[in-house]
């Protein structure tokens, strides 16, 4: 197959979200490019016959790593098709213990916030969300340690699909092969940025969609995890991510130099995940009471919006790593509230947790800035990853005189939304704008795309049904602030996870009292 034939190909294993995201920063008849080519499978199974373990490929970076003996990897180095070699050093720490305080459940508050008020409104979200935008028709990939969802603040969490890249399979919570604490991290960062619990903990984007990725191993520190962390940025970036929320950083096998946003194979991909019209949102570091001081891979990257901690009264935390970068860029980007913030206290594997608690660093200022994205993105869709950032810049309380503590400052939710206007007002009516694509391969494509405006906040369910009127599968129950263009998202499966047969399908969705449909087809 010629560069034409495969990239027609790697275009088609891109979900309809997104080539809709690609085209907003691609030309549309180059929404793929030599980037999206898997690697030449003849290399990689010639590398393998040398003996080694292949660890994770990546297409992006046209590259795999591998574990090996020094005679193994020398021999790869001499393939013809090879043209660098890096090596994976063998550095290893022990987890940096969470800095958190077990809280009460609390009590209901005026706001509905409850004790999340504080971290909340010093960045202007409440103002956001009494205009009713939520984060609603946004996907956000959030890469982490691991995730337990058995707890309330996550009963409405809307996950669309997970993968564990560290030990290969769909299960992002504790497995035996984990260390103790591998779920806590990304749990409770989770929760910062969507958890849905009046009275006890709102995050920012409650109402987007989710992706969940594990890639980050608490047991050691590896540059492998940058690798891990590379290939869910690609799997992200096939199903239409609009938003990256990393909470990881690296610096243990660099020297502040390589700081440069060029050098750490993370920090490319995500500058190219970028490109490809993901916004990336990464932890600054902790760094900043600590020899090294400055910002960690991957938030060197130029494209990168890069975020540090501040207290409640504004001021820079002492961790929260510095900048300027190697090259002498400012760096972080912007501030967020990062000490004392109120997250899920993360439950045992049986039950539904209820109990909360709070952590500090920029882990939890991250996701907080990523939700201010995804108000951003809500308000405004066809905004690209840049004009995003530039809004969040641009309108946080520093941006007339940045400096390498506080970058340019604390986001401010309700400015960062307004930036390029108004938001879109409301429809006038609830309907149906249409289903991508149509016809629908469950082979081919990772959803079908439902899209709807809702002219008010509704009850809504979908439900899909065959010819002869018996029920499919139902596709979702709850309900959905109103605006433009709506999503919701169908596999092809039923109740129980079964790909349903090839032929004609009615969908229905009732809004409230009122019942639509639309016809499809779906191919297996």
């Amino acid at each position: 197959m010629g560069d034409r034939g495969a990239l027609t190909a790697a275009r088609s294993r891109l979900s309809a979200r997104a080539k809709k995201r690609r085209a907003k920063v691609l030309p549309a008849d180059h929404l793929v490019d030599l980037s999206d080519l898997p690697v030449n499978s003849g290399y990689v199974q010639k590398v393998m016959q040398l003996g080694v373990r292949i660890r994770a490929v990546s297409k992006w970076l046209n590259a795999v790593s591998v574990s090996g003996t020094a005679q193994q990897l020398d021999r790869i180095q001499a393939l013809p098709f090879v043209i660098r070699r890096a090596p994976v050093l063998c550095f290893e720490r022990a987890p940096v213990p969470e800095r958190n305080e077990l809280l009460k459940p609390a009590a209901q508050s005026s706001w509905d916030y409850g004790p999340s008020l504080s971290q909340n409104a010093m960045i202007k979200v409440p103002d956001v969300h009494a205009n009713n935008i939520r984060g609603e028709g946004v996907l956000i990939a959030v890469f982490d340690t691991g995730f337990r969802l058995n707890h309330a603040a996550f009963a409405a969490l809307r996950v669309l699909a997970q993968y564990d890249f560290i030990q290969r399979d769909q299960n992002t919570n504790w497995e035996t092969l984990d260390a103790s604490s591998q779920i806590y991290h990304g749990t409770q960062v989770l929760s910062v940025l969507a958890g849905d619990s009046p009275g006890n903990l709102i995050g920012p984007a409650f109402a987007s969609e989710f992706l969940l990725a594990k890639t980050e191993n608490t047991g050691s520190e590896k540059p492998i995890e940058e690798d891990y962390w590379i290939a869910a940025a690609e799997w992200a970036d096939s199903l239409g991510a609009d938003i990256i929320s990393s909470s990881v950083g690296y610096n243990d096998w660099y020297a502040y130099e390589n700081m440069d946003g060029n050098t750490a194979p993370i920090t490319i991909a995500a500058d190219l995940a970028v490109k490809k019209g993901i916004l990336v949102v990464a932890s600054a570091g902790n760094e900043g009471d600590t020899w090294w001081k400055y910002v960690l891979a991957p938030a060197d990257g130029d494209s990168v919006l890069a975020v540090g901690a501040v207290h409640s009264n504004g001021q820079i935390a002492a961790f929260s790593s510095r900048g300027p970068t190697a090259d002498g860029r400012i760096k972080p980007d912007v501030v967020t509230p990062g000490v004392g913030i109120q997250c899920v206290a993360v439950p045992g594997d049986e039950g539904v947790g209820a109990k909360y608690t709070s952590i500090s660093g920029t882990s939890a200022a991250a996701p907080l800035a990523a939700g201010v994205a995804a108000l951003v993105l809500a308000a405004h869709p066809d905004l690209t990853p840049m004009q995003v950032r530039e809004a969040l810049i641009r309108t946080a309380d520093r941006a007339a005189n940045p400096d390498t503590l506080y970058g340019y400052g604390l986001l401010d939710a309700y400015a960062a939304v307004n930036y390029w206007g108004a938001p879109e007002p409301l429809p006038e009516k609830s309907e149906w704008v249409g289903c991508f694509p149509n016809p629908f391969s469950p082979r081919i494509h990772s959803h079908l795309e439902i899209v709807v405006d809702l002219a008010k906040n509704s009850r809504v369910e979908i439900e899909s049904y065959t010819m002869l009127g018996q029920r499919a599968a139902l596709i979702w129950k709850g309900e959905r602030s109103a605006g433009k263009n709506r999503r919701w998202y169908w596999d092809g499966t039923d109740g129980k996870g079964r790909v349903v047969p090839s032929g004609v399908y009615w969908l229905r969705i009732r809004i409230n009292a009122v019942s639509l449909t639309r016809k499809i087809t779906l191919l297996n």
